[in-house]
């Protein structure tokens, strides 16, 4: 019978050719089966999500954001509709249209529901938390309406002073009791730009303080600030659009030359004490930094500047890591929960260690977090 010259490696089909000496092949059950066998769950693409946001109906494409990585910039956000998805050959240079592999992150309104480094799928379940976009979306509105819900009952300037803070985000006024009802009506921040504390020897010993205060009062451990979110923050900010935020990362951009200017050839921050808040609020202070106060006022007034919204709020200037604090109402509900000041002051531990400021973050002030658990960071800026 007649054969290809080229046998099995022919890339053409000959049915005919084959009758008598057929190959063996594998059922496609059995191929898929071998080739995900000990690998990770395929992950729908980027590609897959924009073809779902386009044609899905019940998807508003005008509340969707896209992350995605410029070659100068870094990552940049801006929403779905900014886009055209035609072939990149055929737009023009006034047209925002990237290569699908840049992208590295979807958003619904402020959820992240597509990662691509942390391999999170929340629009199709094929990878992460096994939730869809719609179980995300009915969430998010079940979160909206019982919002006005809480509103309706009358807190307190410092309860509601408390609710602004909830975030964990901690700079040197967040844990004031806000006696003006201006500040108990306005936003959270959004975002802020913070040192992020990761050295060994600081995360040792509030490592070493949460466990003694732990063996104090056993029900104390879930107000602690876990040690991978450990971070000291120099601006709080309400970034309300893409643009806002967009604004935010290029103004950090275009400051690094002047903050080589302006700060010392090093930064180190020593921490040689634990205070506290109304006995609520756990903090380390490091030692008065003249360099970084001028710092803060430069980094808040150049975002101002640029028309962005700086939260400030009354209190104490002073700067600050939080290493564990109780909202004002559990308190008062559960009063044995206060830090009782002589557990960690009769400690050995005098000296808390030193951190150096060689980097900032831009966070997001949300609930997600990286995998190596500190806070959804837009933009890490070397500052050296």
């Amino acid at each position: 019978m007649a054969r290809c010259r080229f046998g099995e490696k022919c890339r053409n089909t000959h049915t005919e050719l084959f009758q008598g000496n057929k190959p063996k092949i594998k059922s496609k059950i059995q191929k898929e089966a071998s080739e995900h066998k000990g690998k990770k769950p395929p992950m729908k693409t980027a590609a897959d999500v924009i073809s779902r946001i386009q044609w899905d109906t019940k998807l508003p494409k005008e509340c969707f954001l896209i992350g995605y990585l410029d070659r100068f910039l870094g990552v940049i956000e801006k929403p779905f509709s900014d886009f055209c998805w035609e072939d990149l050959a055929s737009v023009g240079h006034d047209v925002l249209a990237i290569p699908k592999h840049r992208i590295q992150y979807f958003k619904y309104l402020h959820v992240v529901v597509w990662d691509k480094s942390s391999r999170i799928d929340n629009v199709f379940g094929s990878t992460g938390s096994g939730l869809t976009i719609l179980d995300i979306i009915d969430q998010y509105k079940s979160m909206v309406v019982t919002e006005p819900e809480k509103s309706d009952n009358k807190a307190s300037p410092e309860e509601t002073g408390h609710l602004l803070t909830e975030t964990n985000v901690c700079c040197s006024n967040e844990d004031s009791e806000y006696p003006d009802e201006d500040y108990a009506k306005a936003k959270r921040p959004t975002h802020f730009v913070a040192v992020r504390v990761n050295s060994d020897e600081v995360r040792s010993t509030v490592e070493e303080i949460q466990g003694l205060l732990q063996e104090n009062n056993p029900e104390i451990a879930e107000f602690f600030m876990p040690i991978p979110t450990l971070h000291l923050t120099l601006c709080l900010l309400c970034l309300e659009s893409s643009e806002d935020i967009q604004t935010a990362i290029l103004t950090l951009q275009e400051l690094k030359c002047e903050f080589e200017r302006i700060l010392p050839p090093s930064i180190i921050l020593n921490f040689e004490g634990l205070q506290d808040f109304h006995s609520r609020v756990l903090y380390l202070a490091p030692s008065s930094i003249p360099a970084l106060e001028k710092f803060e006022h430069m980094l808040n007034k150049c975002f101002q500047e640029k028309g962005l919204k700086v939260m400030q709020y009354p209190g104490s200037n002073t700067f600050h890591v939080t290493i564990a604090k109780i909202p004002t109402k559990v308190l008062r509900q559960r009063p044995n929960l206060a830090f009782c000041t002589n557990v960690y002051q009769n400690s050995q531990i005098k000296y808390f260690g030193a951190q150096p400021i060689d980097s900032l973050s831009l966070c997001y002030a949300g609930k997600t977090r990286r995998t190596d658990g500190f806070y959804t960071t837009l933009l890490e800026l070397s500052l050296y």
